[in-house]
């Protein structure tokens, strides 16, 4: 993808591809699939949901600025206690302008943002797999 980070485009065998259609009804369906693999990566409830909202933000801009039949690509996987999101239009033509409340949205709900021509990549880090272990 011509807008993701060098980690994005890094081989990862542990790395989940989908791509759907550019429509407002499979937001839900990738808000659970990145919900399941970050509850399997041991997310906090809080954390989910701040993932929940940062692809939803991204996707609706998608959406909004591809044609009817427009696709989009969107990749996750996990290294090291972060969750990573690259969700880029799978059309030709098609780019995405993050406004304002966009891009504040993103800033505060994720830990880096990446914005390329065509999509943009996120992550977030748990911050309760940073906590060191507690001991009695």
């Amino acid at each position: 993808m011509a807008g993701e980070s060098p980690a994005a485009r890094t081989p990862n065998p542990d790395r989940i591809e989908i791509t759907v259609p550019l429509r407002a009804e499979f937001a839900s369906t990738l808000r659970t699939l990145v919900a399941a693999i970050g509850s399997d990566a041991g997310f906090s409830v809080d954390e989910l949901d701040d993932l929940r909202l940062a692809l939803s933000e991204v996707f609706s801009v998608l959406a909004d600025a591809a044609p009817d039949d427009g696709r989009a690509r969107v990749s996750c996987w996990t290294t090291q206690g972060e969750l990573t999101v690259a969700v880029a239009a799978d059309t030709p033509g098609v780019s995405i302008v993050l406004d304002d409340l966009a891009r504040n949205i993103l800033d505060s709900v994720t830990d880096t943002v990446t914005v390329g021509a065509d999509g943009v990549t996120f992550s977030k880090r748990s911050g309760e797999l940073a906590e060191p272990p507690r001991t009695s």
